[in-house]
């Protein structure tokens, strides 16, 4: 599907370019599941096949690190129930396939900066922003020939999947990135676009092993949920 990859820095304090294609599932991660709360907010309707493909690939990246994922609707709730981590997270932008008469007319060489966190004083906020002008950009040449459906689910998943890397930096409480898989500092089209895209074992140990929540943990004020 993809002839030509090329590369997009994801978090925005990314280091160089580490790229693998082989990532492994751990089948051994101690027991102890931790809930996280995904408040979340988009500037354009999504579909229901793409919202329901996007927090499917996101709670498959994060159930092999024991941590189930609950979403809710900032513009009715702002409180978080008890859990152990909670995130705002923003899809800034027109955020699903673009139409043919711009799909190469914005269609430029990278790097693109796909996916950012805030960060205050050295401390990763739970605070993520997807830019879907620039993911447009980036997967549109190589998107455009699937079926409307196709491209709706698969376009979905890659937001899955600059989800699942900001939330690694939030959980984390890190600005390091792992050598491989979800977590690396930079993706190519191949691996949003993928069936099988994944965290490292050893990143789904860290991920694990991350202390439960931070101060920022369930405040959302209002001028944070301006999205819709």
């Amino acid at each position: 599907m993809v002839a030509v990859p090329r590369v997009a820095h994801i978090f925005a304090l990314a280091g160089a370019l580490s790229v693998s294609l082989c990532v492994c599932r751990s089948e051994s991660l101690p027991s102890g599941e931790k809930t996280l709360v995904i408040f979340f907010t988009s500037d354009s309707p999504i579909a229901p096949v793409a919202s329901s493909e996007m927090k499917r690939e996101l709670g498959h990246l994060l159930q092999p690190a024991a941590i189930h994922v609950e979403w809710q609707d900032p513009a009715f709730d702002r409180s978080a129930p008890e859990n152990d981590y909670s995130a705002l997270v923003r899809l800034r932008g027109s955020c699903h396939p673009t139409e043919p008469s711009v799909r190469f007319e914005h269609a430029v060489n990278g790097p693109f900066t796909l996916a950012a966190s805030a960060v205050s004083d050295g401390v990763v906020l739970p605070f993520g922003d997807i830019d879907c002008a620039a993911l447009n950009s980036f997967l549109g040449p190589s998107l455009w020939r699937e079926p409307a459906v196709i491209q709706e689910a698969v376009y979905a998943r890659a937001i899955a999947r600059l989800m699942a890397h900001e939330l690694y930096h939030v959980i984390g409480q890190t600005h390091d990135h792992a050598r491989s898989g979800v977590a690396e500092p930079s993706f190519t089209v191949t691996e949003l676009l993928s069936d099988h895209f994944e965290f490292s074992e050893i990143t789904l140990g860290e991920l694990h092993a991350s202390p439960e929540g931070t101060e920022y943990s369930g405040r959302i004020d209002s001028e944070d949920v301006s999205g819709k």
